[in-house]
């Protein structure tokens, strides 16, 4: 997870994610803040397919892995 950490950003806000941020998933894998997601109305965002703390949802989805 650490390398992830270092690289990923949120499509909307630009900043890094902290482990424990709240995230949502959209359907296409897209990683966005909570926050950033419900605030957004610059753009149409697609539906939401998962949420919780970054931590969980990158142990949730294997793709994340990089393996």
């Amino acid at each position: 997870m650490v390398s992830i950490l270092g690289n990923l950003r949120c499509p909307i806000c630009r900043e890094t994610f902290k482990r424990q941020d709240h995230v949502v998933l959209d359907i296409i894998n897209t990683v966005i803040h909570h926050e950033c997601y419900y605030t957004c109305t610059e753009r149409k965002l697609f539906p939401i397919k998962d949420e919780g703390s970054l931590r969980k949802i990158i142990a949730t989805y294997e793709f994340f892995s990089g393996e």
